[in-house]
Order: C-alpha cells, then structure tokens, then sequence
C-alpha cells in the first residue's frame, strides 16, 4: 500500500474513532431530544423573620412572616409549657401580636403558629425574651402622715390610703346578680365625681379632691409611681393614674399624669350555656366630668349582630360556628382608648363548639360600624373551672361578641360560586361550576376539543342536514 492510500486509511479510521463518542452520547433510537417536565407538588407554609420588639415591664410585641396568607397565633410563659396563647384569625403574611400584662423582669419562652386556609400548620421553634424591671421612685410625702393635707414634709417611699375603708381594695368579688332569664343582664358603673379631673386642658394635668372622694365613697391609693382610685358601686371601677410627681397638699392631689387606664370588676352572669362573666380594661384619656358606663352581656344575639360578625370572619377566610354570648359598652362622658376585654365562659361550651384555639373575640365599632377581628388570647382557667379569653382592641371599646370560628376549606375560596353545606363536593356543583369544571379539563385536553368538535358535525350531519336533504 503506497503511502498516499495508508494516509487516506488512517484519516478514514480517525474519523470514525471522533463519530463513536457522538454515537454514544446521542439519543437512543425513538427517544426524544427535548421536551417540559411537569413537576407538580405543594410548598410547605413556613415561618420566618420572628422577632421581639417594643419590650417593657409588661408589654412585648412579636412579628414574623410566612410565605403564604395565614393566621397568627403566639404560644407564651415562663417556661416550654407555656400555658397563653393569643390569636389572630385574619389571614396575612405579615404577623403581628401584641402580648400583654406581663411580669417585669422575667424570662418568657415563646412560639408563633400559623394555618393557612387549607389547614397546613407551620410552627417556629422555642424562643425567649425577657421584661424589662422597674427602677424605684420616689415621691413627696407630707409630713401629716397617712391622713394629713399639710405642705412641707419629709421625701421617701410612702403608700397612704385615704376613705371610709383603709385597705387596698385589690381584687373584688365577683358580684351575686340575679340570672337573666337566658336573654341578657345589664349594669351601670360609675367613672368619676366631683372633684375628680383629668387632662382637661390636653397636658395630663390631674387633680383629686379627697373630700369629693370620700363623699363619693371612692377609695384613694396612693403608690410611688401611681395613684389609684376604686370607686366601689357593686361592682365598681379601678382607675389608675400613672406620674412620678403627683403631691399632696391641703387634702388635694395634683400632678401631671402620664396616662391613666380603668378596670371594671366582672360582670356575673347565669345564662343558659352556663356561668359567664366579661369585664373591660381600658385606656382613659381623659376624665373631665363624672359619667358612667353601661355594660350589657346578651346571650341571644340578633341576625343583624350574626350577620355582621359573619361578615367580618369570612372577609378572613374563616366561617361563624357558633355564638356565646356579646358584651357591649355603652360610654357616657367617657372616652376610651386601646382596651382589653376579658370573657369567661364554661369548658364545655368551649368543647363542643371547636376548642379553645377555635375562640375568636369580634368587635363591632359603635361610631363607624366597623368590624374587626381581635388578637385573642386564651388565659387559663379561673376557680370554677371556666375558660378565661380576652380580645385585645386598639380601637376602644364598643360592642363585642365571644364567638367560635373555623377555616373555609381551600377550595372554598378558589371556587367562591360553589356552596358548601357540610356534602361532598359532586353533590354541590353549581351550573355555573359545571361550565367551569368542562372548561378546564378541554383546556387540560386539547385533543377531546377536537373530538367534541367532530362528534357535533357528526350530530348535525345526520340529525339536520340529512333530514333536510
């Protein structure tokens, strides 16, 4: 073999090693060289950015996202039992829930929970903060001692009690009340008396006079930092007064006040799901003239009130399963800031109508007719075994109902023209929803497009044309 033609043979066999990867790598006979995947799948809900801000003696504030729309609850105590709990039905990606009356000075272990519609939980892991503790103050102290008036006097620390009983009222009795045939039960407190004032000119300036105290038969505490103010009515109202340079001179006691909050004691009730009782906590940012408040706790609740409570629940993905019992606060003379509103109802009710996780506080504005969903958090126990809840409102106070909710099933929300009555889901397909339902497997199926298409040619081929012929 010449050179030229052994040259020509190895160029030959060389391109044919440079074809064998190729072939290798290629496709197999048949196969398809490109093409989509379908992947299908659900994205879990999970929480993140958890964070505690805006932490005090008593107050704490606790944020997160999650990656989809779902409700908020926060699980707290002193330790990983917890023990609290405050919810949010409102569905969002962004939480937040204030946490309330706590101890200063303390560490408190904490969770966040979230649900979306369609029931999928996410969970954070334990986390903790701990209240700030209070510094020590001190006041002026008149030199006449725990009754006197008197200018002059010593500084220290000093807790006097001026009225008729001298002792710190702290913790009323639930008042005995009569039943209230099941419908409803009514009670009139009292806020404030003569010689009673506050921020009149919009500087906290504060005023009391103990006569006028006396004489209204209010019991005056005075502490290093506060005064409070127990005007006894069967039931009555605690107020608090909090400034760091109140004085007392010649039976007056003056100062420039902070801010100033009320409690009233439990309402009682007998009702015909049992014991209950509510009471309002409640900023107060004014007091210029005496005034009242009615309080009303009504078991049978109008269509009106259901409808409004309704409303609000499914604006949030959440449908109305039953209803206790409403508290509604009637303000005479009085103003009202951010409140707390604290329920107790029996745990069977609580039991039966979806559990404690399932208690929502509603309110209905009485000035504008706006209604809210509000943080609520479940307390515990009290001694006689009844659930204690209470709805956090940063709009005052109005009219509130103690109801139990729980979540449209997902496909409730994605297909709103379908009622859904408790049956399966063939039973209760609408026209509108059949359309829909044909819609989509066409779209799904572009081949049976065809396939209808040609089957009603066929049909009127041979049931018009031909019969026309």
């Amino acid at each position: 073999m010449t050179a030229k033609k052994k040259s020509l043979v190895f160029i030959i066999f060389f391109c044919c090693l440079l074809t064998v990867p190729v072939f290798l790598s290629g496709p197999a006979a048949g196969a398809v060289t490109s093409g989509a995947v379908a992947i299908s799948g659900t994205i879990p809900l999970v929480t993140y950015n958890v964070s505690v801000s805006g932490i005090d003696w008593t107050n704490a504030i606790v944020t997160w996202q999650t990656n989809e729309n779902a409700n908020s609850t926060v699980e707290y105590g002193t330790t990983t039992s917890y023990g609290s709990l405050i919810t949010n039905g409102g569905m969002t990606g962004s939480h937040t829930i204030s946490l309330y009356n706590l101890t200063p000075g303390t560490v408190y272990h904490y969770i966040v929970i979230s649900f979306d519609p369609a029931g999928n939980r996410a969970v954070s892991t334990d986390l903790t903060f701990t209240t700030t503790s209070p510094s020590p103050t001190v006041v002026p102290t008149p030199s006449g001692g725990a009754g006197g008036g008197g200018g002059g006097g010593r500084y220290g620390t000093f807790t006097g009690v001026f009225g008729p009983q001298q002792q710190q009222p702290g913790q009323p009795e639930l008042p005995q009340q009569l039943p209230s045939q099941n419908i409803q039960i009514f009670q009139r407190y009292p806020a404030g008396f003569p010689g009673l004032q506050y921020n009149a000119d919009g500087q906290g300036t504060f005023f009391v006079g103990i006569e006028g105290a006396h004489a209204a038969g209010a019991i005056v505490t005075i502490f290093p930092d506060r005064v409070e103010i127990y005007q006894h009515h069967s039931p009555g109202v605690l107020f608090t007064f909090w400034g760091n340079n109140l004085t007392i001179n010649n039976g007056n006691i003056t100062g420039l006040v902070s801010r100033a909050e009320f409690v009233t004691d439990p309402m009682n009730a007998t009702l015909a799901l049992g014991n209950v009782s509510g009471s309002v906590h409640a900023a107060l940012p004014a007091l210029i003239q005496p005034g009242y408040l009615n309080i009303t706790i009504t078991e049978k609740l109008s269509t009106d009130t259901l409808n409004q409570f309704q409303s609000i629940l499914g604006d949030n993905g959440l449908q109305l399963t039953s209803a206790a019992y409403s508290l509604n606060v009637e303000k005479v003379n009085v103003t009202t800031g951010p409140a707390n509103i604290t329920f107790t109802i029996p745990a069977s009710w609580v039991n039966q109508n979806g559990g404690k996780d399932a208690v929502i506080v509603t309110r209905i504005s009485d000035e504008t007719g706006k209604q809210e969903l509000l943080d609520t958090v479940y307390g515990g126990l009290d001694t006689q075994g009844n659930m204690i809840f209470r709805g956090d409102s940063p709009n005052g106070t109005s009219l509130f109902g103690l109801v139990t909710a729980e979540a449209y099933a997902a496909e409730q929300k994605a297909n709103p023209n379908v009622t859904y009555v408790g049956v399966s889901r063939s039973s209760m397909v609408t026209n509108l929803g059949m359309f829909g339902w044909l819609a989509e497997i066409i779209l799904e199926y572009p081949v049976l497009l065809i396939g209808v298409i040609a089957l009603l040619a066929v049909i009127v081929y041979f049931g018009w044309w031909k019969r026309k012929l």
